[in-house]
């Protein structure tokens, strides 16, 4: 059927708490017509929304009865609650509890069921019995990006009629990442030997992507600024310090000295950027305090990316006072989705402090109105994904995205670098499948710390 009988004969669209643009019905179809589909449009265009409306018409066929969606632990209440919302007449329970609890689960005649991949790696070769599920869909798929991991092969093991993927970067650092998805979404479709042009020709009808720029001129512009911010001279006197030591530092390890400890004198040295850890000055805290009190309105929201999880436990002890939250991966599900949820309701001004790691993956924070990237992530990808979180479809302001860059160190270098590979990575991703786009090289690394190659030969 085409897409406004789709909409119409199954009688779905007024279950629907707010109307789907052209472009997401396009993509619900997209899934409902296919047994193998990776639907991969550019963060923020609603890929979760796409799946659950395509879900509730699949459940709606009498060939699915049951479907299994797995995703990151973090977004599992999530997934749970979106269903409700896009998808009301769905039964639907996340899987919890211990090993007899889970295999129950499984067994019970739940129409969906929602998994976290930790749970699917340890479930999926003697808890999940064959044939329990008719549909399988993969959240961020990207998790299975390592064909030989134990999570992709997992996944892999679960049987089913028809196979879902979501992510918006298949590909993250080599052809081998969509193979190892499309094993998954289409076992047999790919191999190694196949030309790129070969591999477009085959991935065509299962391969769905749109940008932001395609199909949605309306949406508001992300407004990005780099800040760029010298030391206090607490800071200056600790990074100078830790930078005059870097070569007699790295003198004490084994030759060739490692990337692992390349890294560390890197490390080291950003985290300086962020505080002294003698004195707790910040020019960045500094830039941040000038900032909030500039914020008065109940729509004043920031989020603070960082990194590194330290830096964000630091930073909430500098903000006692301004309301604020601290999210990340060491949180259980249920306290970073209360935490969501107050950002998202309460008045501002507010801060949320935010792992990039644990928030740049599957949230929606398009209450944000200011985002800050307080220190860069190596792969701009990460960085992209994080900002993408608060500048979603339904978006209806612009959305300013401050990054802060400490002049004269190794922030300026990393900056120069991650400008290069955005580049790269933009060419390469939406023109490439093939692309290979690493984080950061040693090459790149000497680079960055000054140092010549036969100073840690």
């Amino acid at each position: 059927m085409e897409l406004v009988a789709l909409r119409e004969a199954d009688g779905l669209e007024p279950d629907l708490p707010a109307p789907l643009r052209a472009y997401q019905w396009a993509g619900v179809s997209f899934l409902f017509r296919s047994e193998g589909a990776l639907l991969a449009d550019e963060m923020g265009l609603g890929k979760t929304v796409q799946a659950a409306v395509a879900l509730a018409l699949a459940l709606r066929t009498p060939d699915i009865s049951r479907a299994l969606v797995v995703a990151p632990a973090s977004l599992t209440l999530n997934w749970e609650r979106e269903l409700s919302r896009w998808a009301p007449r769905l039964t639907v329970r996340r899987v919890v509890g211990g090993d007899n609890e889970r295999a129950s689960a499984y067994q019970l005649p739940i129409p969906v069921l929602v998994a976290s991949y930790e749970q699917i790696r340890v479930d999926a070769l003697d808890r999940i019995p064959h044939g329990t599920f008719d549909l399988v869909l993969l959240d961020e798929a990207q998790r299975i990006k390592n064909r030989d991991s134990r999570t992709a092969f997992a996944c892999r093991l679960l049987s089913r009629r028809v196979s879902w993927a979501l992510t918006g970067t298949p590909l993250e650092n080599s052809r081998s990442d969509l193979e190892s998805v499309f094993s998954f979404v289409r076992p047999g479709l790919l191999s190694k030997m196949m030309s790129k042009e070969e591999m477009f020709a085959k991935l065509e009808p299962h391969l769905l992507r749109r940008k932001k720029a395609e199909v949605l001129a309306d949406l508001p512009p992300v407004i990005i600024q780099d800040l760029i911010i010298d030391l206090t001279d607490e800071q200056q006197a600790a990074y100078d310090a830790t930078w005059g030591d870097r070569v007699e530092t790295l003198a004490e390890e084994p030759r060739p000295v490692s990337t692992t400890a390349l890294f560390a004198v890197l490390t080291k040295l950003k985290q300086i950027c962020n505080f002294d850890s003698r004195t707790n000055r910040s020019s960045k805290v500094d830039a941040l305090r000038i900032l909030l009190e500039s914020l008065y309105e109940p729509t004043d929201k920031v989020i603070v990316f960082s990194q590194y999880v330290e830096t964000l436990k630091w930073l909430s002890r500098q903000l006692r006072g301004i309301p604020h939250d601290l999210f990340y991966g060491g949180l259980d599900a249920q306290a970073r989705d209360d935490i969501v949820t107050r950002f998202e309701a309460s008045p501002g001004p507010r801060i949320l402090l935010m792992s990039l790691r644990a928030g740049g993956v599957g949230l929606n924070l398009q209450a944000a109105s200011v985002v800050v990237l307080f220190d860069r992530w190596w792969n701009p990808a990460v960085e992209l994904q994080a900002i993408y979180r608060a500048h979603r479809f339904d978006r209806s302001q612009p959305l300013h995205v401050l990054r802060f860059v400490v002049h004269n160190t190794v922030e300026e270098r990393i900056n120069e670098i991650l400008e290069s590979k955005q580049a790269l990575f933009d060419e390469y991703i939406e023109e490439a499948p093939s692309a290979e786009v690493k984080i950061l090289t040693r090459g790149e690394l000497l680079r960055v710390l000054d140092l010549r190659q036969e100073e840690v030969a």
